[in-house]
């Protein structure tokens, strides 16, 4: 409860900061960038400001009603902590995209591309390294066929695949550090999708090996 009550406190500062800009805000307002930083999308200032505060209010909302709805619900005790500390991440990023989409409207010197980078990275390596204490459900994870099938196949693919989207989150933060900001994000996307479709494949291939060892004579 007093985590959710400070990630409450954290949506309420973002919309106060939204409030506080706003007024300094142009109109139109930069709204998207490209992986080389140009502003490639323009919106209302209502968009630029609030966007932000309103998913991640969304997000916590939602969140909290997930394992009301899930017919697993009883798997959520077993990882309470690690489904607080997703919660938490997803808000906290938000947090630093209205930071800095606020910011670049108002003329502050940021490098989009190397913040978000950074960002994303830092969100999926932790995420990452928690996933393996995720326990079977329908909404939080690695949700294939396979893996909502057999409890083996989930424990083994949240723990390879946690390792894996772990691994991508670090180097999309290294990358975010050290290398051209267009180069750095697409290496950096890249490395998640692989790791995301890596995760999916090793799924399936375990649940076939286990549906072979069972019909095996």
């Amino acid at each position: 409860m007093r985590n959710q009550r400070l990630l409450y406190m954290v949506v309420a500062a973002m919309f106060l900061f939204g409030l506080a800009a706003l007024p300094f805000v142009p109109n139109p307002a930069p709204i998207h960038w490209n992986a080389a930083g140009e502003v490639d999308g323009y919106g209302s200032p209502l968009v630029a400001t609030f966007l932000a505060p309103l998913i991640a209010l969304a997000t916590l909302v939602l969140m909290q009603w997930l394992p009301r709805l899930d017919p697993r619900r009883e798997s959520y005790a077993q990882f309470a902590g690690t489904y607080r500390l997703i919660m938490t991440v997803l808000v906290l990023f938000f947090a630093v995209l209205e930071l800095i989409t606020v910011g670049a409207a108002l003329g502050w010197p940021i490098s989009i591309p190397r913040v978000m980078m950074f960002a994303m990275g830092l969100m999926f390596a932790l995420i990452g390294n928690e996933l393996g204490r995720v326990q079977p459900n329908y909404f939080v994870g690695i949700r294939t066929p396979w893996t909502l099938a057999d409890p083996e196949v989930w424990r083994r693919t949240h723990r390879v695949g946690g390792r894996m989207m772990a691994g991508a989150g670090l180097l999309m933060l290294l990358l975010g550090l050290v290398a051209p900001a267009e180069v750095g994000f697409f290496l950096g996307v890249g490395a998640l999708l692989v790791a995301s479709l890596g995760a999916v494949a090793y799924s399936y291939i375990v649940w076939r090996q286990r549906a072979n060892q069972r019909i095996a004579p």
